[in-house]
């Protein structure tokens, strides 16, 4: 009797199962229509519309429209979208906005150069602040309540250890700390005590409080550590304190390591090491700069301690020479082995004088803190940096506080030279590949200690409006060391927030969309 029933069962299982299907696939397509209806009856706040949209994340390079509501990517689509506000950015390419992890350009017009660059985030991580909170604080050159983009700062271990030695707080101090409170080379004077004194057992236990105090704020993206500066003062009890704070935490360490003669990788092998011990993030900032000749040797000790699973990172800018102070604590050093330069191989930047041994030793006693430009790179070793898909890029660009004084050209032409030079004339990067070192690669650095950057480097539904678009057939940087004041060219469309701050290539005056990057953002 059951084997009869078996029969009709049998039977019935093929239309049963056919039925299903056939309702399956037409619920879906109900579904999908239905989505497509909500989608095209949204009018978003903004549409890019047929731009050729690049999210290094997911490896996306195709055609699409981009439809942003308030401050996140609300909608990207290969129809039309409807928008309050419509840009036709056909022949374009929208990228991600850019995250600049080492600017030392905290001033409304550093600010300025950095956005018409594609920047949207900038960041003081090697130097920091202390305290971080007030950092972008300060007037005249105030950002924190006026910010055209994204800022934050790491907590800086230097001026930490000026309250320590000096008893007093480094940034909210005298009117003459404001320049160098967030730690910039250019205003350091190889007399500041924090950069020439050991401290004692006692003072690395107070430095310790500091810093474990001021993490705990959320506000600081990290410690920030300028070793190099002060070679000749930081014992090895204070780098295993650093160190492992970092570790206990979560917090990455930026690093500008200890220079030998110039190639010498010993530097970085000491902050490796400290990694590997107490098991710490490390970033090392610009890589060429430290490494010079040695920059394969550099990156081989990276990679390998990355293999070993040593979270290690870096960064490099793609120029040819360094600016700082003449009387930052490394030309109170062996600097000509150091940089393997002399006298003629330095220039002043607001006039491209060139010294003597003689006019050296003048201004160093009657102009200490004049801003210097020494040539100590070549080009076959910055373009090894570069080039290297696993090194972000990052400007190390200075504090721009008027036009009357010429700077470094770093902070005002670095993505455009990329883009322009090393992609579209070299070919020596693809796209996406640049388009990832400037993104993607110190997005996914910073979020493992700040949940904000899960949100950034990224072209997705749900992101952060950050967005850079740009014309990769124009795109170039003007600015140079004789005349740097001369914005990149290239960069059409740039939104901070989901609120344009470059628009159809012109600076709009009264944009200031930026806000504090904090681990409280997310």
């Amino acid at each position: 009797m059951s084997h009869l029933w078996k029969l009709p069962r049998k039977s019935l299982a093929r239309p049963i199962q056919a039925t299903l299907g056939t309702a399956i696939l037409c619920l879906i397509s109900i579904l999908f229509a239905y989505s497509s209806a909500i989608h095209a009856e949204i009018k978003y706040d903004v549409v890019l519309a047929g731009g050729r949209v690049i999210d290094p994340e997911t490896g996306m390079d195709a055609v699409r429209s981009v439809g942003i509501s308030g401050n996140r990517i609300a909608r990207i689509s290969a129809g039309e979208l409807e928008g309050h506000k419509v840009v036709d950015v056909s022949d374009l390419v929208v990228a991600p906005g850019f995250i600049n992890v080492h600017s030392h350009a905290w001033t409304p017009l550093g600010q300025e150069f950095e956005v018409l660059d594609g920047v949207t985030t900038a960041l003081e991580l090697e130097a920091g602040a202390f305290p971080a909170a007030s950092f972008g604080t300060h007037e005249p050159i105030a950002i924190a309540d006026k910010s055209r983009i994204n800022f934050g700062a790491s907590v800086g271990h230097a001026f930490a250890r000026s309250k320590v030695l000096d008893g007093k707080n480094a940034v909210s101090g005298a009117d003459d700390m404001t320049a160098r409170q967030v730690g910039t080379a250019l205003s350091i004077d190889m007399e500041i005590s924090m950069f020439r004194a050991t401290l004692d057992g006692s003072q690395i236990r107070e430095l310790e409080r500091l810093l474990r105090n001021e993490l705990k704020q959320g506000v600081g993206l990290g410690i920030g550590m300028l070793l190099d500066y002060m070679s000749e003062a930081v014992s090895d009890a204070e780098m295993e304190v650093l160190f492992q704070i970092a570790a206990d935490t979560g917090a990455p360490i930026f690093v500008h390591i200890r220079r030998g003669v110039a190639g010498d990788p010993a530097g970085l092998e000491e902050v490796i090491d400290y990694a590997r011990k107490t098991g710490a993030q490390v970033h090392i900032c610009h890589l060429q700069a430290s490494a010079m000749g040695g920059v394969k040797r550099f990156l081989h000790l990276i990679r390998s301690a990355r293999a070993e699973g040593i979270r290690i990172s870096t960064e490099s800018f793609p120029y040819n020479a360094g600016s700082t102070s003449n009387t930052a604590a490394v030309f109170n050093r062996n600097w000509q082995e150091i940089f393997a330069i002399s006298y003629g191989d330095v220039e002043i930047a607001s006039t491209g004088e060139r010294f003597t041994k003689d006019s050296w030793e003048h201004y160093r006693e009657s102009a200490p803190g004049t801003t210097v430009i020494h040539h100590y790179n070549k080009e076959e070793w910055t373009s090894i940096a570069t080039n290297a898909p696993d090194v972000m890029v990052a400007s190390d660009g200075t504090p721009v506080i008027s036009l009357k004084a010429n700077v470094a050209p770093f902070g005002i032409g670095t993505n455009a030279r990329i883009l322009g030079r090393y992609v579209r004339e070299r070919q020596s990067l693809t796209l996406i590949q640049a388009i990832r070192k400037m993104t993607l690669l110190p997005a996914d650095m910073l979020s493992t200690y700040n949940p904000a950057f899960r949100q950034k480097g990224r072209l997705q539904e749900g992101m952060d409006a950050d967005i850079t678009v740009f014309d990769p057939n124009n795109v170039i940087d003007r600015a140079t060391y004789r005349e740097p004041f001369q914005h990149s060219e290239g960069f059409m469309q740039v939104l901070v927030g989901g609120q344009f701050v470059v628009k159809d290539g012109i600076l709009l005056p009264d944009a200031y969309p930026g806000v504090r990057v904090d681990r409280g953002l997310e």
